[in-house]
């Protein structure tokens, strides 16, 4: 089953999220950057084994995106 595994505040935009989702049982993991809007970026089928992989990745994304 799909759920979140995190799901935090955008370092630097207040409208926005970070969330990591998956299915723990077949340990599969995605992230997405959440704005105002909607998703403003995303893995695609990357398929992380680590959530906190996935959830280093997003931030870094995050960051980018912001500067």
């Amino acid at each position: 089953m799909i759920q979140d595994i995190y799901s935090l505040p955008h370092p630097y935009n207040v409208d926005g999220a970070i969330e990591v989702y998956g299915d723990p049982d077949n340990a599969w993991y995605e992230w997405r950057v959440l704005g105002k809007y909607g998703v403003q970026a995303q893995s695609k089928n990357a398929q992380y084994g680590i959530p906190e992989i996935a959830l280093r990745d997003a931030l870094i994304a995050a960051t980018a995106e912001s500067a």
